[in-house]
């Protein structure tokens, strides 16, 4: 496929994305906010970017952005002169909450047509773009390298599903690949499967995400959310950013076992799948209460549905032991840095091809527990309902892992100098 063919086919499927982006802000109207940005549409122009000393940051999602947030906080402290332009690609990327500075701008980045692009170049005018983990858009990273804009690709990660997946594109990922001045990548597994598509120079970086830090008033909501839980010695299970199928599955393991003093915290990655889930509790006839609905609750409960945004600190908080989502079934496994930060035992299942090195990493220096079936994860649990030392033992290595696997913010910090 050629750049030609690629923009003959993104104008076709034009109609059907707008049809998704109205379908969406039907069931959920804040998508319909700032429609205009897809499109590269502009209506003023912030007298923050006169100056046209613009560092651009694409994070595409909730994920991205938290990564970027010690950079973010780096750039605004060491450069005063710079003024940053934040896009995203989904609603939760926007809505993570930042530290404002009249130097932040956020706006969706807009969908790959080369009219749209150019037009969002040309309002915002960056003087260098620095793209988060995967997102290669050839039309995009084409117009960047016509109008003279360095465009690199940091934090990235590429797995061997993700590399087979690209190969009936790899002529036209690999010519936009080429028209990047560099790519940073976080481990060596990433490099190589990277040089199967590109010539371009590819450098280790590590994770920005070893970077991050939990919120500093952490803390004192978890402190809170255990009181408003009625959380007293219980062992708290968290199953976190589960997706489609994985709840059943979680659910029909409790039944069995049945365990005493514990607290089950199920949170769906999707908000638009809480009424799903309530429904599987009413089904296997487990008694649970709503994260948003905890009025007149006496005692702790068995079961409790996440249904809340931007918690989960507070949940893993709480944890004695967290269960990645998204590890059970097919989908690659979620970031298990997050839990990590507050030092929490970890049981990943055997789907983790989108963080494959961190697990693997993970696994050999005796921070995460792996399951392949449910069985597997009911020992694990057992193992640790009865073991504080071990728990106390895992979060001490855990810290130490974190510290060691940090910097890769300031690397990045020395990137930006070259420009500005």
């Amino acid at each position: 496929m050629n750049l030609f063919l690629y923009n003959l086919i993104i104008s076709l499927l034009l109609p059907f994305a707008l049809i998704r982006l109205l379908y969406r802000g039907l069931i959920q109207p804040e998508y319909l906010n700032f429609w205009h940005e897809r499109l590269g549409w502009y209506f003023r122009k912030d007298s923050v970017w006169s100056e046209k000393n613009t560092l651009w940051l694409h994070c595409v999602s909730v994920g991205e952005t938290k990564a970027a947030l010690p950079l973010i906080k780096m750039v605004i402290k060491d450069y005063p002169d710079i003024n940053i332009l934040l896009t995203h690609g989904t609603l939760t990327g926007r809505r993570v909450a930042i530290d404002y500075s009249d130097r932040i701008h956020r706006c969706y980045l807009p969908f790959d047509l080369k009219w749209a692009v150019k037009n969002f170049l040309d309002h915002y005018q960056p003087r260098m773009g620095l793209i988060l983990e995967t997102e290669i858009w050839p039309n995009l990273i084409d117009q960047c390298c016509s109008q003279k804009i360095p465009l690199f690709l940091i934090n990235a990660r590429l797995s061997e599903k993700s590399l087979r997946s690209y190969a009936p594109y790899k002529k036209i990922i690999s010519e936009a690949l080429s028209k990047l001045k560099h790519i940073y990548v976080q481990s060596t597994i990433d490099k190589i499967n990277f040089s199967n598509l590109t010539e371009q120079p590819i450098s280790i970086m590590g994770n920005l995400k070893f970077d991050a830090r939990p919120p500093e008033d952490i803390a004192q909501k978890t402190h809170k959310l255990k009181a408003q839980l009625k959380i007293k010695k219980e062992f708290v299970i968290v199953v976190s950013s589960t997706r489609d199928g994985e709840e059943a599955v979680i659910l029909k393991l409790f039944k069995k076992i049945n365990l005493a003093n514990a607290l089950v915290i199920i949170i769906p990655r999707h908000p638009e799948r809480f009424s799903e889930v309530e429904k599987l509790f009413d089904s296997y006839q487990l008694p649970y209460r709503k994260r948003s609905d905890l009025k007149n609750l006496i005692s702790c409960p068995h079961y409790v549905l996440g249904d809340s945004m931007g918690e989960l600190y507070e949940y893993y908080g709480l944890a004695s032991l967290v269960i990645m989502g998204g590890s059970i079934k097919n989908f690659g496994s979620q970031n298990i840095i997050e839990p990590m930060l507050l030092n929490r035992p970890i049981a990943v299942g055997p789907s983790i091809f989108n963080f494959k090195h961190i697990v693997e990493i993970s696994q050999k220096e005796g921070l995460v527990y792996r399951f392949r079936g449910m069985d597997e994860l009911e020992e694990i649990i057992l193992q640790l309902m009865n073991a504080e030392d071990l728990r106390k033992r895992i979060a001490i290595k855990t810290f130490n892992f974190i510290e060691r696997n940090s910097g890769a913010s300031k690397k990045i910090l020395q990137l930006i100098n070259q420009y500005f």
